[in-house]
């Protein structure tokens, strides 16, 4: 019994030794998909982001044209939710108004009274900036990575109120050579080990630590990351 509780306590040690590697090696590929992206804003002069997907375990690189400014008030888990799905209908709104009017050019078809007049398109609404649209990053260098025997616990920004621990977040990254401070958890399969990552914003260094950080959820930070004091 006692070389039985010996070869099981041996396995279990080496187990939690291979996960911990694991937990290691994903954390350190992260932090250099960060830094990446941190640089690589930098260099072409165009936004980034870093998706992470708490759900699937997985993230990715994004990239957008057009200019992209965090909102001045931290948002709650529902809040952010609602305003991605109210996006998401505007996007698929816009998607559907576009094929009808191409399919009314493509068929020759005027409106009613024989005149090509589209009124919808004198369509007058509430004031609102332009929202940046971001697209697929093709740059072989950084493609998408699925994380094994890995689990994203958390991440944190300063957009939100508390940290995110389900759906999707996003870091992102300036053109200036800035980016958001950040804290992202990672654990092992069983929940056991945990590492953090923490993202300096105006470096874009990331500083991992071999235990779960707690973010200071309620401060406030100013357009340079630096926290408000009150």
């Amino acid at each position: 019994m006692a070389v039985i509780a010996l070869i099981m306590g041996s396995a279990v040690r080496g187990f939690r030794s291979l996960a911990k590697s694991d937990l290691r090696a994903s954390s350190a590929r992260m932090s250099g998909a960060v830094r990446y992206l941190f640089d690589r804003a930098s260099t072409t002069g165009k936004h980034h982001r870093l998706v992470i997907d708490l759900a699937e375990g997985r993230y990715w690189a994004e990239v957008s044209d057009d200019q992209f400014y965090i909102p001045h008030e931290a948002e709650t888990a529902m809040e952010t939710r609602r305003r991605e799905e109210a996006e998401a209908q505007e996007d698929e709104d816009a998607r559907r108004k576009q094929e009808e009017r191409s399919n009314v050019e493509s068929s020759g078809a005027t409106l009613p009274g024989n005149s090509s007049y589209d009124p919808t398109k004198l369509d007058v609404g509430d004031f609102r900036p332009k929202r940046a649209r971001f697209a697929a990053f093709k740059e072989t260098a950084l493609k998408p990575v699925v994380l094994k025997n890995v689990k994203i616990r958390s991440v944190y920004t300063p957009r939100v109120t508390e940290p995110i621990t389900s759906g999707r977040a996003y870091l992102y990254f300036f053109p200036l050579g800035q980016t958001e401070p950040a804290i992202i958890t990672l654990t092992d399969s069983s929940g056991e080990t945990a590492y953090s990552l923490v993202v300096h914003p105006i470096t874009g260094r990331v500083r991992i630590y071999d235990q779960e950080v707690r973010p200071p959820t309620g401060a406030q930070y100013d357009d340079e990351g630096n926290r408000v004091v009150q």
